[in-house]
């Protein structure tokens, strides 16, 4: 497959020395159809590159070559996450599912796997934690269960939600759990063990919650932490919702729970946080399923963008005072293309039309077109699924985990989204989904392919959480998707990618995850952006590293990163076909 150099770095600021290698009780009877439950000054540097990593292929790209192979089952990954949904209490709680995370937890090189697990019910309305599940990967498409040796147990919580991130600076990535009756923030020893640091911290948290996203909201290089909270759902808040179109008992509608406020916590510097809610203006209330967080309009401050249930989206805007403003009606990305709420699950944001924009995209419940929301520029964004054919899928699916990602790189950014309805079984039909493909025709049109991409994306799944990342360290991106009581998918990218060029960043003035920074990639006339994202998907978090593909081009002329503290790092004609570490100077 090629090789890689192992280069030293002595690193300066907060940074060790380090080696890199480059690689109810009274229930409310309600009779109802089921809508959506669901700084220093900047600094410019030309660095060397690396080292060079071949990937030829001569069959070219397109629509027909995108192809995705399940390989869970031969990799010895066999996780399934569970809703308790047999013990029958029809509650909103089983709707939502597990989620996952990527990233390469024991410094080896080798993307890891973590899981959420779920949880169940006793028989006296006793809500109960199900175990998460760690996979470290030996070999390629080789994993092993570390759960036990790892520490990550006892889980305190039905748990849904695995958000990773840096958060103490050593090199190695923490792990945050959502869920419903609190947190749990595990620490990363550097051993191949965590500690439950969620007391220490004083992250105590105990709202449900699904959505968060690490990143330093208030600029003064120290990590934080956005919450987002769902509903005021309990089992003395558990009304019986009846579908009156087979008459049986359903989980019922999110329009009957009250939305809850976000929080936010800073980073003291010292492992500790602070509710910074009220203090960075970060507190409406909502009912968030989905976050992301990064820069919108290029100001080097992260923003943050909020998908809500049933309610109207979210985007914070930073300003510099210092605080946030909410701005999601005024840009235009608070509402469906009917001027209404949609029932918004995951989210992520990227260049979808190859403006060179960031633009966002929700997935969303049925009979509501997912949202493409396009970056004009200026603070405007229009509704655009239906010119960019979108909306041609119609609007039967519910829509949750969803990636930005280059799947058969050619430069132009696709849409994966795993789908699956939130009916209880024996309801009026299948709730199992196929998942959406679509391929970018150029920043043109888009179309859906997944039907003629691989066994697994053309079959129907009760999916949920989805993250992405270059699992086998070839050079395309694959897909690791969580199903609600199904195993769970690895999907290993088979398409013939010409060239392709990975980047990952190391912050040392900015936090070390380098949440935040963008990544601009410039071939000839096509220019992408790369971005550096906090929470993003559903439930899941996805390797920060950034991966370009290149199409036809043989090299990038310059590889120009933007770092949250404010400087610059730029590096001229780089060879495809590399796995690069950029260090902020």
């Amino acid at each position: 497959m090629g090789v890689f150099r192992i280069a030293a770095f002595q690193l300066k600021s907060r940074l060790p020395k380090m080696l890199f290698v480059i690689f109810g009780k009274s229930p409310l009877v309600v009779m109802l159809l089921l809508s959506t439950t669901g700084c220093r000054p900047p600094a410019t540097r030309e660095i060397a590159v690396i080292e060079t990593f071949s990937a030829a292929d001569d069959s070219g790209s397109g629509v027909a070559s995108v192809r995705f192979v399940d390989v869970a089952e031969s990799s010895g990954v066999s996780w399934i996450g569970r809703n308790g949904e047999e013990a029958g209490k029809f509650a909103i709680l089983e709707s939502f599912g597990t989620g996952c995370a990527l990233a390469d937890f024991d410094h080896d090189g080798r993307l890891d796997l973590f899981f959420a697990g779920g949880g169940q019910f006793g028989p006296d309305h006793e809500i109960l934690p199900l175990p998460v599940g760690l996979y470290r990967q030996t070999a390629s498409w080789s994993f092993e269960p570390v759960t036990s040796a790892a520490g990550l147990e006892p889980i305190r919580h039905y748990n849904h939600g695995t958000w990773t991130a840096d958060t103490n600076e050593d090199g190695f990535s923490d792990l945050l759990i959502t869920g419903w009756g609190g947190l749990q923030l595990f620490q990363n020893q550097g051993d191949g063990t965590f500690v439950d640091v969620t007391h220490a911290s004083g992250i105590d948290d105990r709202a449900w919650s699904l959505a968060a996203g690490w990143a330093d909201l208030n600029r003064d290089q120290i990590i934080d932490l956005y919450v987002g909270h769902y509903v005021d759902w309990s089992f003395d808040n558990d009304p019986v919702c009846i579908d009156p179109r087979i008459g049986k008992r359903n989980p019922c509608t999110p329009a009957l729970f009250q939305g809850l406020p976000c929080s936010v916590y800073l980073g003291n510097g010292d492992g500790t946080y602070r509710d910074g809610s009220i203090e960075i203006g970060i507190h409406e209330i909502g009912k968030s399923l989905g976050v992301v967080i990064f820069d919108i309009n290029d100001d080097l401050q992260p923003d943050l963008y909020v998908a809500n249930d049933t309610l109207p989206n979210q985007l914070y805007l930073s300003q510099r005072s210092g605080r946030y403003r909410e701005v999601g009606i005024e840009f235009g990305v608070a509402f469906g293309e009917d001027g209404k709420p949609d029932g918004s699950m995951g989210v992520d944001v990227g260049d979808l039309d190859g403006d060179g924009k960031p633009d966002l995209w929700v997935a969303n419940y049925e009979n509501e077109s997912f949202a493409f929301y396009r970056n004009l520029g200026n603070g405007l964004f229009n509704h655009a699924s239906r010119p960019f054919g979108i909306a041609a899928v119609g609007a039967s699916a519910v829509g949750f985990g969803t990636v930005i990602v280059d799947a058969n790189g050619d430069s132009f950014s696709d849409i994966f989204c795993a789908n699956g309805h939130v009916w209880a079984p024996g309801s009026v039909r299948d709730r199992r989904q196929m998942p959406y493909l679509f391929v970018n025709d150029h920043g043109g049109r888009f179309r859906d392919v997944a039907n003629v991409s691989g066994d697994y994306l053309s079959r129907r799944h009760l999916g949920r959480g989805v993250a992405c990342g270059d699992i086998d360290f070839n050079g395309t991106p694959d897909l690791v998707v969580t199903h609600t009581n199904e195993p769970v998918s690895l999907l290993r990218n088979d398409t013939a990618i010409p060239n392709w060029l990975s980047v990952r960043l190391v912050g040392r003035t900015s936090p070390r995850s380098a949440i935040g920074a963008t990544v601009t990639v410039t071939s000839g006339t096509r220019q992408q952006i790369g971005l550096v994202k906090g929470g993003g998907s559903y439930l899941s978090t996805s390797d920060y590293t950034m991966l370009f593909g290149l199409g036809m081009a043989a090299f990038v002329d310059e590889l120009k990163v933007q770092w949250p503290a404010g400087g610059n790092t730029i590096l001229k004609h780089v060879a495809a076909g590399q796995h690069l570490v950029v260090i902020e100077e």
